[in-house]
């Protein structure tokens, strides 16, 4: 005698109301603010164009990155006065955008060839640091920031995890124990500043390049990397300090640490493959920082400056792309297309140059409006004073919302305050930049965050005991260091 087996029941997805919601929210401000009266003195123009923003940043922080960047871009063509051609020349054609994409392909070589790697354990296997457990630590977290410039806070965050288990394993060291209590959140906060490095990259090329777009003015790479690496030493340094005197850790089982027993997969050990990687990683960064130092009449200034920093990661992309390396291409565009390629970024970027240009146009009074709102606020204020609160501003603001919305959402502010004080707008670019890489208290803040608070060798307990510490502490550090450095520019 055979028994049915009972019917499988499968149970129906649950209705996501609140994402409807979130939606409908998003779409109705983004279509709908525009039909409001205009508040003098906006215009209707900028009353569609504020919708438009507003929608956006709605969009950004309760729904998704991706297909709200698309609704505004159709957005700016039914209401933004944009004929769809020229929208798309301004956002997807835009140089910036174009670059960004490049410099995604450029790091997915990166990782895919293990460099990430090499780079963090070359670091902490110098002799200097063997046997000084502090010194060892700063090292560590020093090749983490790099690490972070290079790629990204959340690989970073990873690589650099496998590596501090690797160490806990040869020391000893237990899970809940000070030391890897305290590292694995120094990674991520590691991780998470160094990606300010790169002035060409991710969150700190979009809010330059918003601005950019809006006034027509562009920073020195240079200038900013020097003052970011500033940062970055001295905020490693400070974590160690806090370290040492708050966290106090038992160091005593890093004294004894072979370092080479880290390298459990060869490594260390580069093939010719990666050694030619990474002399394409040194050029990228030669070729783009090359021109505000060499003389104006060099050919080869010439030549960089004829096809822009979009131009040099094009060119060097094609160069790998044609080179072959024992019968097989160096890079495999495709390939890595589909695993380095953040599209949310590259969308988030399209739609906010257009906007920004168009909400910077005087036909909108998105300007004037602006400083009337600020002005009873900083209009008594110093331009340093403005600087400072902007960068605390997008601090508090980065621990609940993506990055790169925060400071694009900070840039129309920043804007209009220079334009009217006539102030140059180097330092608050610079400290919403600094600041909106201090994204680690919340798991809202990003996704370094994210993985650390569900790290199993964390919790949720020391992370909101400790972190907040470092974060105001880090603050005031880069606010020193930018204002000091302010003489730079």
């Amino acid at each position: 005698m055979s028994t049915a087996a009972p019917a499988a029941t499968t149970a129906s997805p649950q209705f996501d109301w609140k994402y409807y919601l979130h939606t409908a929210i998003c779409l109705t401000i983004m279509f709908g603010f525009g039909q409001l009266p205009p508040f003098a003195p906006l215009t209707p123009l900028g009353m569609n164009l504020a919708g438009i923003f507003l929608g956006l940043l709605y969009g950004w922080v309760f729904i998704d990155i991706v297909w709200p960047s698309m609704a505004g871009l159709l957005a700016l063509m039914l209401i933004g006065g944009m004929k769809p051609v020229a929208l798309l020349n301004k956002s997807f054609g835009d140089p910036i955008v174009l670059m960004m994409f490049f410099i995604f392909v450029f790091c997915a070589a990166i990782n895919y060839y293990g460099l990430s790697k090499f780079i963090s354990l070359w670091f902490i296997t110098r002799k200097f640091v063997a046997g000084r457990p502090w010194v060892f630590t700063y090292t560590f977290l020093g090749s983490i920031f790099i690490l972070g410039g290079l790629t990204s806070a959340s690989p970073a965050a990873l690589i650099g995890w496998s590596i501090l288990y690797g160490i806990c394993d040869v020391c000893g060291y237990k899970k809940g124990e000070g030391y890897p209590t305290m590292m694995i959140f120094g990674v991520v906060f590691a991780a998470q500043v160094g990606m300010s490095l790169i002035p060409f990259k991710q969150a700190a090329l979009t809010v330059f390049s918003a601005y950019e777009t809006m006034s027509g003015f562009s920073i020195d790479y240079a200038k900013y990397m020097l003052v970011a690496t500033v940062c970055c030493a001295l905020c490693s340094l400070l974590f160690i300090l806090v370290g040492k005197y708050v966290f106090k850790p038992d160091m005593s089982k890093l004294a004894s640490l072979d370092a080479s027993k880290l390298d459990t997969d060869g490594a260390l050990r580069l093939t010719k493959v990666q050694k030619i990687v990474l002399g394409f990683l040194f050029a990228l960064v030669a070729l783009l920082l090359l021109p505000n130092f060499l003389p104006a009449q060099l050919f080869i200034t010439r030549f960089l400056k004829s096809i822009g920093n979009t131009g040099i990661c094009i060119l060097l992309v094609t160069i790998m792309c044609c080179l072959k390396v024992d019968g097989k291409p160096l890079m495999r565009f495709k390939t890595m297309v589909d695993s380095g390629v953040a599209w949310g970024i590259v969308l988030l970027l399209a739609a906010v140059q257009p906007l920004s240009k168009a909400m910077a146009n005087p036909e909108s009074g998105i300007t004037n409006f602006l400083m009337m709102m600020v002005d009873p606020i900083f209009g008594g204020g110093s331009p340093l004073f403005f600087a400072v609160v902007i960068g605390l501003v997008a601090t508090l603001l980065t621990q609940i919302m993506n990055n790169g919305a925060v400071g694009v959402a900070l840039m129309p502010l920043i804007f209009s305050y220079c334009k009217s004080a006539g102030m140059s707008p180097e330092l608050p670019l610079i400290m919403v930049v600094m600041g909106v890489h201090l994204a680690f208290l919340t798991p809202a803040a990003s996704a370094s965050a994210a993985l650390l608070h569900g790290n199993e060798w964390s919790d949720a307990k020391s992370i909101w005991k400790n972190v907040p510490c470092v974060l105001l502490l880090s603050q005031l550090v880069i606010t020193i260091v930018v204002t000091l450095g302010g003489a730079l520019f």
